[in-house]
């Protein structure tokens, strides 16, 4: 039978195991491995398994270590995917907030430089949405979609890149 902090500390190492989705298997099962006999070595010592958690660290950031010294570089996931789509045609399908929600995956993947979240963000706010809908008045502004599209091909290109091994 399991007790509370077997549960804890299950869940600590399923998400360290996780959180390595993107190393070799051999370099992640060491890793947890090694982690679990650091924390089955002291809860024989009767400590608190709180703070043995703790002394050992985030395992988030053990998991970035491992990620850096192996050179392994973050996924894409969704969350890319659907940030290039809805940059320019978020606020077609969706007027404005379509945008703002393409904005929210931009920003919050880690795949991208600052540098490039900054310029994908101030090039045409709003995506296509406004020179679809200046269109009627002057068709050279369908230029304007050039800009949007654009701008999500050279997110896509950057995306490709990062996964390159």
């Amino acid at each position: 039978m399991s007790t509370p902090d077997d549960d804890h500390v299950a869940r600590y190492l399923a998400t360290l195991q996780d959180e390595l989705r993107n190393v070799s298997p051999r370099v992640r099962d060491r890793v947890v491995r090694d982690v679990a006999n650091r924390i089955a070595e002291r809860r024989g010592d009767e400590e608190d398994v709180r703070s043995i958690l703790e002394d050992v660290g985030d395992p988030l950031d053990i998991a970035a270590g491992v990620r850096e010294r192996h050179g392994v570089r973050e996924r894409s996931s969704w969350r890319e995917i659907a940030a290039i789509v809805l940059l320019p045609f978020g606020g077609v399908v969706i007027p404005i907030a379509g945008w703002f929600v393409a904005l929210y995956f931009l920003w919050s993947s880690p795949v991208w430089t600052v540098r490039e979240k900054v310029a994908a963000t101030l090039l045409l706010p709003g995506g296509a949405l406004g020179p679809l809908l200046l269109i009627s008045r002057n068709a050279y502004l369908a230029f304007g979609l050039l800009v949007p599209v654009a701008t999500s091909t050279y997110l896509a290109v950057r995306l490709k890149r990062c996964q390159a091994p």
